[in-house]
């Protein structure tokens, strides 16, 4: 009873449209004074929450993608993305889900990559003949992509809190987030030539072209495999990795592609740094909330609600799947990891499942309540920035979201996609 006071507490405050963060203050504070916690416990579970070293990777990949926006890396990535595949009915859109693949490896935001995305895109897009809606909708889906193939900065604080390693949790989000790419860019292409999207007469393919565009876009193109390449192979810790990658963008975006100046890099950094705190101070108020839920049995209680409902494990993850979907669309990915990951870590020991597949069950999951509303990030990036309702937007998304559960439950029932490239290492 005390837990759902708390939890009720929690969704009014929210409801009532305070930040985040001061929601979970306001919890914090009312859970200690009704379950005789001492109220020192807030701020020391807070700083608990953020003394870690993993987490000093998040500012490095905020500054990544904020730097290939602004330094053209991002434009070059959309200019190799339709060299490649741009002749196909749809490839414009083919094109977006490709760039969200490529973004999601640099920069690690799913928010982030959409924004990047939708400025240089929905133009485009438009002026093919592809509806602003679709176009904001396709973006938006993209841009989870970049929560699942590495660098990813929800790995990053699943790491932290679930206690796995970060290498083998960036190694399982390659081949579901390659499944999903593929999976939206053929939906893309069906929908586009059943609709009549795009221009009348498609691109004709070139190998000049490519060529022409790789070599515009190659150094952009080494910044993944700068970052995860480190990483794989021991090079750099993810926080140096992230903090390379940092340098290097600068680096090309500075002095090789000249599309940035130095009378830029203030604004940016500051812009960077208010978006670090509020990702942080998000992390650090939910850490107060997931002590108080361990502390008053939560997990233990969930673990008994699941087993009760089936002993197959399949039958459980399958609603699982259900409940986190759900919440996906009522909290953001970070604040879900600190608060839902630690209740479903005793679940998945009892269960025998591994624990990478139950890490990208949750990603995924998560991921796609960016397109969800009333939490949906992404949508609300794409749908403002297309400057388009994003109600509208929401409806042209659904067969894209579909299309995303549909890998889901793939990945649920067949965890060697995860577990296959990790294992490949060890």
């Amino acid at each position: 009873m005390f837990m759902l006071s708390v939890i009720g507490v929690f969704l009014l405050t929210a409801l009532l449209g305070l930040p985040i963060y001061f929601s979970f203050g306001l919890t914090a504070a009312y859970a200690c004074v009704v379950g005789d916690f001492p109220l020192q416990i807030i701020a020391q579970r807070m700083m608990i929450g953020m003394d870690s070293f993993v987490l000093l990777a998040i500012p490095g990949f905020v500054l990544v993608g904020d730097i290939m926006c602004l330094g053209g890396i991002s434009r070059r990535a959309v200019e190799f993305s339709n060299s490649l595949i741009g002749q196909f009915k749809g490839g414009l859109a083919m094109v977006t889900v490709f760039t969200g693949m490529i973004m999601g490896g640099i920069s690690g935001s799913a928010v982030a990559d959409t924004s990047a995305v939708a400025s240089v895109l929905v133009p485009s897009m438009e002026k093919e003949n592809y509806p602003r809606e679709f176009s904001a909708s396709v973006v938006a889906t993209a841009g989870p992509l970049g929560n699942i193939i590495p660098p990813s900065i929800p790995m990053i604080v699943y790491s932290m809190t679930a206690g796995l390693s970060l290498l083998d949790l960036f190694l399982s989000g390659y081949i579901p987030g390659t499944m999903i790419g593929v999976s939206l860019m053929i939906i893309c292409h069906v929908l586009s030539k059943k609709r009549g999207y795009g221009p009348p007469v498609p691109y004709t393919f070139s190998w000049r072209n490519v060529w022409v565009a790789f070599r515009g876009a190659a150094l952009a193109l080494f910044t993944p495999i700068l970052i995860v390449g480190g990483i794989v192979t021991g090079a750099f810790t993810p926080t140096e990795s992230a903090m390379i990658g940092v340098f290097y963008c600068l680096f090309i975006a500075l002095f090789v592609y000249k599309e940035m100046t130095w009378a830029q890099l203030p604004k940016m950094l500051l812009e960077s740094a208010k978006t670090t705190a509020k990702l942080v101070i998000i992390i650090a108020s939910a850490a107060v909330f997931s002590y108080i839920s361990i502390n008053e049995g939560v997990p233990e209680m969930f673990e008994k609600f699941m087993l009760s409902v089936s002993d197959n494990k399949y039958v459980i993850l399958m609603l699982l799947n259900v409940i986190l979907l759900l919440l996906g669309c009522l909290i953001d990915i970070l604040v879900g990891i600190i608060i839902i990951v630690p209740v479903l870590l005793p679940l998945g020991e009892s269960l025998g499942i591994d624990p990478l597949h139950m890490a990208m069950i949750f990603v995924m999951n998560m991921s796609i309540g960016l397109l969800t509303p009333p939490v949906g990030y992404c949508l609300y990036v794409s749908a403002s920035i297309a400057k388009v309702p994003m109600e509208k937007v929401t409806r042209f998304s659904v067969p894209l979201v579909i299309t995303m559960i549909g890998i889901l439950v793939l990945i649920t029932f067949f965890p060697t996609f995860t577990t296959f490239v990790p294992n490949l290492f060890h």
